[in-house]
């Protein structure tokens, strides 16, 4: 964010909620960046927040399934049945 806040909250360890003249930006410290920018309330800031975590998560769920399938497949080889 490269103007001045006129408030900031902070919303948690991690999570801060800072209102510009641009609007509202919501700053992950976790992740080292903004999830939301300019957005025009607060409300609009934390919806373009889970919209990208449920993104997020959706992705990473995707690549776990198929990294599990193919070490699955991978080992499949060596394990005896019981």
């Amino acid at each position: 964010m490269s103007e001045k806040a006129i408030s900031n909250r902070i919303l948690s360890d991690t999570l801060t909620l800072s209102e510009c003249k641009s609007g509202f930006w919501l700053y992950d410290k976790t992740r080292g960046m903004n999830l939301a920018m300019r957005a025009k309330t607060a409300e609009e800031a934390f919806t373009r927040a889970l919209t990208y975590y449920q993104r997020r998560l959706s992705t990473v769920e995707s690549e776990f399934t198929v990294l599990s399938k193919r070490v699955g497949d991978f080992m499949a080889p060596f394990v005896k049945e019981r």
